[in-house]
């Protein structure tokens, strides 16, 4: 698997909010999916909000195109809250 740090932003609409995407366009490449695996939560620590400010949650998606590539995907955020949710790739699987 090829990580990236940092992540690298996507264009990934969902078809309903705080659902995984059917389809991201990455370096100008429009990836429709077949087959979704997650959400796989990850969020910051509730007893660390007086300290400092939180990192918005992320939820991880492992994600198959169509031409049977893999990939990680994650939206941080969700939807209705400020700021509006982002989508990122972290990774990909050989």
């Amino acid at each position: 698997m090829q990580i990236f740090d940092p992540p690298q932003p996507v264009l990934a609409p969902a078809e309903v909010p705080d659902h995984p995407p059917n389809r991201f366009i990455w370096r100008r490449v429009d990836h429709r999916l077949v087959r979704v695996e997650g959400p796989e939560r990850l969020a910051p620590e509730w007893w660390r909000r007086v300290q400092a400010p939180l990192e918005p949650t992320r939820d991880y998606y492992r994600v198959e195109d169509q031409e049977g590539r893999r990939f990680w995907l994650f939206r941080s955020g969700f939807y209705g809250e400020e700021p509006a949710p982002r989508w990122f790739l972290h990774g990909v699987f050989a």
